[in-house]
């Protein structure tokens, strides 16, 4: 089994761009000698609950992520009408407890890797840095580990400079920003869709002479976002990209358009579009540290291995404090 396996952390991590958006719009709490997440857990705040490349995290670390993972978790449930079931077995194998204490352990891994990059490429902060850092309060945790999950945001922008920064340590090398983009499938795209409908073989017509009006066009630009105005059409959403998509817009340089692509849902045609530079780099940035996480040696402790996130997160709601 692969070393970041072991405690069951999952290949995919939350993007790291959120986690400054995490640390901002928490709301105030009165400040305690101890966290309120630890005691519903019943463990002590340091108590070790695992370590990242020798790096021991502290019981409170882990449980702010496991709360908040069981709160969106909960909240999907709700908003699809389901009951949440932790011990429902999931098709990937586990059962939800399992995919929640994964989700929290990617979360507190990527926050450690935060933290060890810091030091690594002298992002640390100054003591002018930390006496700025604004005053932030989280769910369940004490003001001063609050104080800690806002310095380890503060370093992330630093490294985040730095990737920016042409020529420095962490500065994407000539090409290989488009290296990333092709191998890791970076694209964007708008199409013309058809809808199959209850008549396939009309709606295939109907593509057919849709594309026949898009070659017979001069301009095929203006054309195509003519078609797209009159069918209603866009760009291709995270859910709509099929593997039949992805090769065919692979296939394409910006602004040129695709044949007819038939699947299940009816007949559509693409027009490739170009990344935006910016949010290419974030991409890239946001994998540097996904593989940082993902090589990292971690090992767990019993008392991870004891969590049960249904009793933790029954205890958190009923903690006023953190409700």
């Amino acid at each position: 089994m692969d070393k970041h396996r072991r405690c069951g952390m999952k290949n995919t991590i939350v993007p790291v761009l959120a986690l400054c958006l995490l640390l901002s719009g928490c709301g105030r709490h009165d400040a305690e000698a101890s966290s309120s997440l630890g005691r519903a857990a019943g463990l002590e705040d340091e108590t070790p609950l695992l370590t990242v490349d020798g790096r021991e995290i502290p019981a409170w670390k882990y449980l702010y992520w496991l709360a908040a993972d069981c709160r969106q978790l909960e909240e999907r449930c709700e908003a699809s009408g389901t009951t949440l079931d932790w011990s429902a077995a999931l098709p990937e194998g586990g059962t939800m407890a399992d995919l929640v204490k994964a989700d929290a352990l990617a979360d507190t891994v990527l926050y450690a890797v935060v933290d060890s990059w810091a030091e690594l490429y002298g992002c640390t902060l100054t003591e002018e840095e930390l006496g700025n850092l604004p005053k932030r309060s989280y769910p369940g945790l004490t003001e001063e580990q609050g104080q800690v999950l806002t310095e380890t945001g503060r370093k992330y922008a630093k490294l985040y400079a730095l990737y920016e920064t042409p020529g420095s340590p962490l500065a994407p090398a000539e090409g290989e920003l488009e290296l990333f983009q092709t191998s890791s499938g970076q694209l964007a795209a708008e199409r013309i869709l058809v809808p199959a409908g209850d008549d396939r073989e009309a709606a295939r017509q109907q593509a057919a002479a849709l594309f026949a009006r898009l070659n017979a066009a001069e301009d095929q630009a203006s054309a195509f976002d003519t078609l797209l105005a009159e069918t209603g059409g866009g760009p291709l959403a995270e859910e709509d990209w099929t593997e039949a998509f992805r090769n065919a817009a692979g296939a394409l340089a910006p602004g040129q358009i695709s044949g007819i692509i038939e699947t299940d849902a009816g007949f559509s045609i693409l027009r490739r579009l170009p990344i935006d530079e910016g949010t290419l780099r974030e991409a890239y940035f946001d994998s540097l540290l996904q593989d940082a996480a993902a090589a990292c040696e971690i090992q767990c402790t019993n008392a991870y291995n004891s969590l049960q996130p249904e009793a933790f997160w029954a205890a958190v709601q009923g903690s006023k404090s953190i409700a």
